[in-house]
């Protein structure tokens, strides 16, 4: 009898629940994502969504003063650039608004463009490290390699002509640090312990 009751209360709950249904995505939820290459002060807002809606953009300063809004009408998806090049550097905020959902991306706008890319590899051999450069400009790098009590344990000038390649032989040194430099200082120093990052 009590295995009858238990199936009639089960089968009751079933009906229960599927009589109700079960909760669906809200039907206007949204993706927000923004993009920008390094040095431009061009931002895309990607924006999509499960239903058709209008959409309020706003971009907010860092203390969230409001500095632009407009409304896009009746969208499910966009694509919109907005020009950061009236404004000065710092941290935004570019919220994104339909009749549900709320969105805020946090971005950084910059006018300096990366003009050096270097890049430190540990090689499998022992103590061989590959350090390599690449430059939009021809310019002169200096690299310094300093030992635990911050000795001077090799340093070298490199003329970069958009690429350069090395493989330096740092045996029997387990702690180090190699510093980069160009003529407007520090552009990278990698700490090194027990031949770890």
């Amino acid at each position: 009898m009590k295995k009858i009751s238990l199936l009639i209360v089960g089968v009751l709950l079933c009906t229960l629940v599927f009589a109700n249904g079960t909760d669906d995505p809200k039907a206007s939820a949204s993706s927000v994502a923004v993009t920008n290459s390094a040095g431009s002060s061009l931002f895309k807002l990607y924006y999509t969504a499960n239903s058709v809606d209008d959409v309020k953009v706003s971009i907010l300063g860092s203390s969230g003063k409001l500095l632009f809004t407009e409304v896009i009408r009746k969208t499910k998806g966009f694509i919109r650039p907005y020009n950061f090049s009236g404004l000065n550097e710092g941290e935004y905020s570019i919220k994104v608004e339909n009749a549900i959902t709320q969105n805020i991306e946090h971005v950084i706008y910059g006018t300096k463009k990366v003009d050096k890319l270097i890049n430190i590899v540990k090689l499998n051999d022992r103590g061989k490290y590959l350090f390599t450069v690449k430059s939009k400009l021809a310019d002169n790098v200096n690299v310094n390699i300093y030992d635990a009590s911050n000795q001077l344990i090799l340093s070298q000038k490199q003329f970069v002509d958009k690429e350069f390649a090395e493989v330096f032989n740092i045996k029997n040194i387990n702690t180090f640090t190699i510093e980069v430099t160009d003529d407007n200082g520090v552009i990278k120093s990698v700490d090194y312990n027990n031949g770890k990052k």
